[in-house]
């Protein structure tokens, strides 16, 4: 089966044809897709600066609706709303073994989003009862956020700061709160990002072109914060972490950094601080499911997130539009 979809064959060269589907196996899904974020990797990838063989369909964070299913498929049914954890794990090297299945060795991403369709392994597609396929589609995104809050350690009455004020910096802000964190700042540059951190629940939201993000942090909470994250793909986005991270707290890098660079890290920030520093990447399949269930359940209200739709013809302008950091969340709605 022949489909449209967006194919990038080079940087900045991003066409719509048609590509062929593979065909439909036992347990595999074929979904319809409604909704599919640009995820900053597809900017990536798209710009130049990271590299994976082309050409390819971008595209993963998918919400869309079951077309058709293989004759051994159980869990869902064509008319169901669905995602796609676009991430296969071969489930038998050392770290799927391990449980740590987010850094498969053999990892595969053959689920794709910015095309009319997709075929997916039925153990990687997830039902939901209330979230629409625009809702649900932020799972990818929001369950590599549970593992970022997971692996920080966070604990009940923490004191948050989240580095950056984009659509992965405020689900760190909404998950860390019902995660228990007594108190949440953002730091960015956007003001219309900002204010929206602040109706999310954040204590304050710090243009830093305008304060100095140490003083409004230990103004917040009186000292500085138990956890930070950085949503940031940038290395002057992780100093500004480190100087927001108590003795004995802990950083996550969430975004990764491109160009690739080295951070410069003091090395009392890690002898005598005692500061804990990890990154997050991907997500197990629990945390994806974990990330299905919050939004079904409305525990992480998306209603909001979208602020501009293109149809799939028009996927190159989304991708320049979600570069140009206009409005929140960009979907392609093929």
């Amino acid at each position: 089966m022949k489909v449209k979809a967006a194919v990038l064959h080079a940087p900045r060269d991003l066409r719509i044809e048609e590509v062929e589907l593979p065909e439909l196996g036992p347990r595999d899904v074929l979904i319809r897709v409604k909704a599919c974020g640009v995820c900053p990797f597809d900017s990536r990838l798209y710009l130049g600066l990271s590299r994976l063989p082309l050409p390819k369909v971008l595209g993963h964070e998918i919400g869309g609706v079951v077309e058709a299913v293989g004759e051994e498929v159980t869990r869902v049914r064509p008319g169901d709303v669905v995602t796609a954890d676009p991430m296969v794990r071969d489930l038998t090297c050392e770290f799927c073994r391990r449980g740590e299945e987010n850094r498969c060795l053999n990892a595969r991403w053959p689920v794709f989003g910015f095309a009319e369709m997709t075929v997916a392994p039925e153990e990687n597609v997830y039902p939901v009862r209330r979230a629409s396929p625009e809702e649900i589609a932020l799972s990818e995104p929001l369950a590599a956020v549970v593992n970022s809050v997971e692996r920080s350690g966070l604990s009940l009455g923490d004191d948050v700061v989240v580095v950056g004020d984009g659509p992965n910096g405020l689900l760190h802000l909404k998950v860390a709160l019902i995660a228990g964190a007594a108190r949440v700042v953002v730091t960015g540059l956007m003001e219309h990002r900002l204010e929206r951190a602040l109706r999310y629940g954040a204590v304050d939201a710090v243009n830093v072109r305008e304060r100095d993000p140490e003083e409004a942090v230990r103004e917040a909470f009186g000292r500085l914060a138990d956890r930070v994250f950085v949503t940031v793909g940038k290395v002057e986005a992780v100093l500004q972490g480190l100087r927001l991270v108590r003795k004995g707290g802990a950083l996550v890098q969430f975004a990764g950094i491109y160009p690739e660079a080295d951070v410069p890290i003091p090395g009392r920030v890690l002898h005598y601080h005692e500061v804990y520093i990890t990154g997050a990447t991907n997500s197990t399949r629990r945390q994806f499911a974990t990330a299905v269930k919050l939004i079904d359940t409305r525990r992480v209200d998306v209603s909001d997130y979208v602020t501009h739709r293109f149809p799939l013809e028009r996927a190159e302008e989304a991708i320049q539009t979600a570069l140009s950091l206009k409005g929140f969340k960009v979907m392609v709605t093929p």
